[in-house]
């Protein structure tokens, strides 16, 4: 058992980087013809070293009672192959995630120690003892988990900085209110511009009152007075309530009525706007209690996700 699984790193570990540089040189001077021929001698490499690997294997008995494991020739050489593709699969992945930034594996010097790893863990499932097979299954099943919740996490992480990109404020000043009962953020309908971040609440339909209207919020630079905002339609009035809140009514084209209230905090200005009687207790606990948002938040308010 260790001969073989130690072969099997071995074999990854040398073999790969080799073909690896070899097929870049190839490449280089010679072109695609290179490159297949470094890939090809690297194959066949790699399989004879897990057919003479894979050798001990097919005496091994799972039990003291049990028979031996007979393989014959083209059974080994298929084995060999079988483990092969699934080592050079675990290389590919592994290469892909370290490319990407989602995971780091040391530098060049010491890059080669993970290469045979994937053909050891394949190499184990072979291994009539179930607590080597087990071990290697979890391994590996880990590891997929990992790589692939690692690329999830990393492509919405590009998609954020993409949706941020030309942001006047810093990550740290996304603030987003704590929201009423029944309410949640009207996914996709928010926006990202030189006056700071909007985006809108909506009624779920659930809490005390089923029929509520959806509610504005935004978050400005510095600090702005909302009666000064004239992308809003409808004249506004200003009051200074103190403690850095400052209550607005606008009256809209319709003859109705929008009330907001505004905080001055952390460098930024939070405004809400509501157009249905909201108690001013519960705008003030909305701004007070603004949290950093998350990632999984932000891109909800910036781009619809079902």
């Amino acid at each position: 058992m260790a001969f073989l699984l130690g072969t099997a790193w071995l074999a990854g570990a040398l073999v790969v980087p080799w073909a690896w540089k070899v097929g870049v040189v190839w490449a280089w001077a010679g072109g695609l013809p290179g490159a297949v021929g470094a890939l090809v001698a690297g194959s066949a490499v790699m399989v004879a070293a897990l057919f003479a690997a894979g050798l001990p294997v097919r005496d091994m008995r799972a039990g003291p009672a049990a028979p031996p494991v007979r393989r014959t020739t083209s059974g080994q050489v298929g084995w060999a192959v079988a483990v092969f593709l699934g080592g050079s699969a675990g290389v590919a992945l592994g290469y892909l995630a370290r490319q990407s930034g989602d995971i780091g594996l040391g530098g060049d010097s010491t890059l080669f120690l993970w290469c045979g790893v994937p053909y050891a863990l394949c190499a184990a499932l072979s291994v009539p003892a179930r607590a080597v097979r087990a071990t290697a299954g979890t391994v590996m099943a880990t590891t997929a988990v990992l790589l692939v919740w690692s690329g999830y996490e990393a492509d919405r992480s590009k998609e954020l900085a993409s949706l941020l990109e030309g942001s006047p404020l810093p990550r740290e000043h996304l603030l987003l209110p704590e929201a009423p009962d029944g309410y949640e953020i009207d996914a996709g309908n928010g926006s990202i511009s030189a006056g700071g971040l909007r985006l809108g609440y909506r009624h779920t339909g659930s809490g005390k009152n089923p029929q509520r209207q959806p509610f504005q919020y935004e978050v400005s630079p510095g600090s702005t007075s909302p009666c000064a905002d004239h992308t809003l339609p409808g004249p506004a009035t200003c009051k200074d309530l103190g403690g850095g809140f400052t209550s607005v009514t606008r009256k809209l084209g319709d003859g109705s009525t929008a009330d907001g209230l505004s905080l001055q905090r952390d460098g930024v200005t939070l405004t809400v706007t509501v157009y249905e009687p909201v108690p001013g207790p519960e705008l003030r606990r909305m701004l007070e209690r603004a949290h950093r948002a998350d990632d999984g938040e932000l891109l909800r308010a910036l781009h619809f996700e079902p």
